[in-house]
């Protein structure tokens, strides 16, 4: 082995990613390692065929692994990631999320193995097997693992009620290399910036889901266009989801309110950027999030969100200071925190300044990987 340190990166679940239009937390993480001297490989599921990517760093070796796994029920297995031969040539293991069924096999296979944990809800099991799950492995997970590193407070509270005590919360960073690389506005973005011009805008950016609570900000919208002042106001929301849902959301408009509101399904991640730079404030309704990505991107880019009390908002967000958090789910109270913060130009710039801020001085991988060293025993 090399005097070079190498870690091993599994990120669990038997999900294939895009990385088009998912910006891949793995791979900041792993080149904030890789700046910090060591060696980092990341395991991703794939239905394809197994392969190799490189990705360019200007230090040490970043590569990600494409494997085919075993789907069971909604855990990934990767016979050949914890296959001790493939283990003995790294000097730490990192898996993701303490429900995937990985986490159990390579803490009893690798002794130095380390969790990064983000759901604070039940994502992975179907409800009658987590109390399961929990009663089989949980103890040994607490006695295997060296470190759980959680993205939130409330991620952390969810593993201590399982019993789970040695964690400590490192938060979520965000990979600027994508939109620092992206310079040409590609036509379907020049479009959709074009629909914004002249307007103000509110902006969100995920899947069209009922988890994401696409309806409220719509009910909000409704609600809003009724004041006075507000021709100019218009609502741009990338994404899709199910048919059902999003006619459901569509009807809840007002033929008159029907051009106020901009669809798209799709736009690139890196592309994503000219858009937070064009909007002026971001919404984000979740019912539930894991962190919510989109709340540090639109945050870097200092235009401030508005966003319900999920596990990244109550992270980032301190409420007033860098953006708003609103603790319900009441329509009439949204529209009027949106209609207010629209109206008041410099309190979107200071909101604006001040998110930046956050983002750059507390969650940039560099940050978060600091974060870990100190707890990863790397001798």
């Amino acid at each position: 082995m090399s005097n070079v340190k190498k870690i091993l990166y599994i990120r669990s679940g038997p999900y294939e990613i895009n990385s088009s239009d998912y910006n891949l937390q793995e791979v900041g993480l792993g080149k904030a390692f890789c700046d910090e001297g060591y060696d980092f490989d990341i395991v991703y599921y794939t239905k394809g065929n197994n392969r190799e990517q490189i990705i360019d760093v200007p230090k040490n070796h970043l590569r990600i692994f494409w494997r085919k796994g075993i789907k069971l029920l909604r855990s990934g297995i990767y016979p050949e990631v914890y296959d001790k031969k493939f283990l003995e040539q790294y000097n730490v293991v990192i898996v993701s999320e303490y429900s995937q069924i990985m986490s159990v096999i390579l803490s009893d296979r690798f002794s130095n193995t380390y969790l990064y944990n983000g759901p604070y809800y039940n994502l992975f099991k179907i409800p009658f097997v987590e109390p399961v799950y929990d009663f089989l492995f949980c103890k040994k997970l607490n006695k295997n693992i060296r470190k759980f590193f959680c993205k939130t407070e409330m991620a952390k509270d969810f593993i201590a009620k399982k019993g789970i005590t040695n964690s400590s919360v490192v938060g979520v960073g965000l990979d600027t290399a994508k939109f620092d690389t992206e310079k040409e506005i590609k036509p379907e973005t020049k479009a959709l910036l074009k629909k914004m011009s002249d307007h103000r805008n509110f902006l969100y950016i995920g899947s069209i889901s009922k988890r994401k609570n696409v309806e409220l900000i719509i009910k909000a919208f409704v609600k809003l266009k009724q004041k006075d002042n507000t021709d100019d106001i218009q609502m741009v929301i990338v994404g899709k989801g199910s048919k059902k849902y999003t006619d459901f959301c569509r009807s809840l408009l007002p033929e008159e309110q029907s051009k106020s509101v901009i669809w798209c399904e799709f736009i690139e991640n890196a592309q994503t950027q000219f858009l937070y730079k064009s909007a002026d404030v971001f919404l984000l309704p979740s019912v539930q999030e894991i962190f919510g990505m989109v709340l540090l991107e639109t945050m870097y880019f200092q235009t401030p969100a508005i966003s319900s009390h999920s596990a990244g908002a109550g992270t980032l967000i301190k409420s007033g200071d860098n953006g708003i958090i609103i603790d319900n789910f009441d329509e009439q109270n949204w529209a009027d925190q949106m209609y207010d913060l629209i109206n008041d130009k410099q309190k979107v710039k200071i909101l604006g300044r001040n998110a930046s801020e956050t983002v750059n001085n507390e969650f940039t991988w560099e940050k978060i990987a600091k974060k870990m060293i100190k707890d990863i025993n790397l001798s």
